[in-house]
């Protein structure tokens, strides 16, 4: 677990446990939600979004093999979101040690405070190594988002490229980070 002070805030990034699933879930449901509006996704017949990957996160391939990486937020010791990263590139051969932050969501009720800038370059401190961060094409407010966040981090020191094919439709950003940006 790693402890951020952010301006009053105590941000708290757990590495979650099978037993935090359920949480998981309920965060997810939220969060596909949200991104329903760019994507087109429905709910099924039950009201409930699908995440067919999720359960993989606790797994033993997943956690070895795949890279998988569940976290949990907490700020002032309530939840607030999660991030999901796994090894996952678009853009580097099969098998590289990229990692790619899959799903990055904060509730509304947090956003516009900085505290997801904070977050992801604690994060990207927490793993050195090639980074990939995708976004919707339509969702020019998470682009936006990451250009900034990334920009600031890597002093401006990214690669940025738009896919359009079966794999993705968006932009994708590449930097690397080798030891702990200060």
């Amino acid at each position: 677990m790693n402890l951020i002070e952010h301006r009053g805030y105590q941000i708290q990034l757990i590495d979650a446990r099978a037993s935090d699933k359920a949480v998981f879930r309920s965060l997810m449901q939220m969060y596909l939600y949200d991104t329903s509006e760019f994507n087109g996704q429905d709910p099924d017949s039950h009201g409930q979004y699908d995440y067919p990957d999720l359960d993989h996160y606790w797994t033993e391939r997943g956690r070895s093999e795949e890279g998988r990486i569940p976290i949990l937020i907490r700020i002032n010791d309530r939840l607030a979101g999660f991030m999901l990263i796994n090894r996952f590139s678009l853009l580097y051969p099969h098998g590289s040690t990229t990692r790619n932050l899959a799903d990055f969501f904060i509730m509304r009720k947090w956003r516009g405070k900085r505290i997801g800038r904070i977050i992801v370059k604690e994060i990207f401190d927490m793993f050195p190594g090639h980074w990939e961060i995708r976004q919707q094409q339509e969702n020019e407010k998470s682009q936006r988002f990451w250009r900034n966040a990334i920009g600031e981090y890597t002093n401006d020191s990214f690669k940025e490229t738009i896919l359009n094919d079966e794999r993705w439709q968006g932009p994708v950003q590449q930097f690397t980070n080798l030891t702990r940006i200060t």
